[in-house]
C-alpha cells in the first residue's frame, strides 16, 4: 500500500480494530474519514465469492461511469483475474487478512491508468467477517482520467497482509503452507494493451 489515501484508510481501520481480527461495520464513522469517502466503498458478502457493493464513493463510481451500488465486485474483474481476487477475498473473510494490490484500467479509446486498491475486513453482525471496506485510488492520475469511463481492468499484482503477523496455522511446523500462502497471492505484472499511457 503506497498511496496516501490507502495508508490513511488502513491506519484508521487498524486503530478501530484495536487488536481484534476486524472492527465492526458500525464503528466506522464517515465523518472521521470524510476526505477519503470518495475513494472508498463497502461491499457485502452474500456468499463467497460474491461481494455486492452496498456503498461506493463518488470518485470510484465516476471512474467506471456508473453507479456501483448493488453490483458484484467480482464482475469488475476479467475471468482470468477472478480466481486471484476470489482467493484473496476468501483469506480476508476466513483469516482476517488485508488484501492489497494494483490494476491497470483501460477506456474505450485505449487510454490506460494504474490504480491501487485495498480490501479491509469488517464485521457487520455476529463474529464473522461479512463486509469489506475498500479503497480504489489512481496512481499518478493522467489528465484525462474521469473524462471517459473505464471499461476493463486487469490485475497487475495482489498480496495479503496480516496486521498481527502471519497466523499460527501458517507458521511453525506448517512452514510449507506459509510459503505457499505468500506465493499464491503474487501474480506476474501485465497490461491490457501494448499502448503507452496516454
Amino acid at each position: 500500500m503506497q498511496q496516501a489515501a490507502t495508508k490513511e484508510l488502513y491506519a484508521y481501520w487498524d486503530a478501530i480494530r484495536n487488536g481484534r481480527i476486524a472492527p465492526c461495520r458500525f464503528e466506522i464513522e464517515p465523518a472521521k474519514i470524510s476526505q477519503l469517502l470518495r475513494d472508498t466503498f463497502i461491499a457485502e458478502c452474500s456468499c463467497l465469492p460474491a461481494f455486492r457493493f452496498r456503498l461506493a464513493g463518488t470518485q470510484v463510481c465516476h471512474y467506471f461511469g456508473r453507479e456501483l451500488r448493488g453490483i458484484d465486485f467480482m464482475s469488475l474483474w476479467s475471468l482470468e483475474d477472478r480466481n486471484n481476487i476470489s482467493s484473496t477475498l476468501d483469506n480476508i473473510v476466513n483469516d482476517g487478512a488485508v488484501g492489497h494490490g494494483s490494476f491497470i484500467a483501460v477506456t474505450e479509446s485505449n487510454r490506460e491508468a494504474v490504480f491501487e486498491f485495498a480490501l479491509l475486513p469488517l464485521i457487520h453482525t455476529g463474529s464473522a467477517i461479512n463486509r469489506i471496506l475498500g479503497a480504489i485510488t489512481a496512481i499518478d492520475p493522467p489528465f484525462w482520467l474521469g473524462a471517459e469511463p473505464l471499461i476493463a481492468i486487469e490485475l497487475r499484482d495482489v498480496g495479503l497482509h496480516w496486521p498481527d503477523g502471519i497466523p499460527d496455522f501458517l507458521v511453525g511446523s506448517n512452514a510449507e503452507a506459509a510459503h505457499q500462502a505468500r506465493q499464491r497471492f503474487r501474480v506476474v505484472q501485465g497490461g491490457l494493451s501494448s499502448n503507452n499511457h496516454k
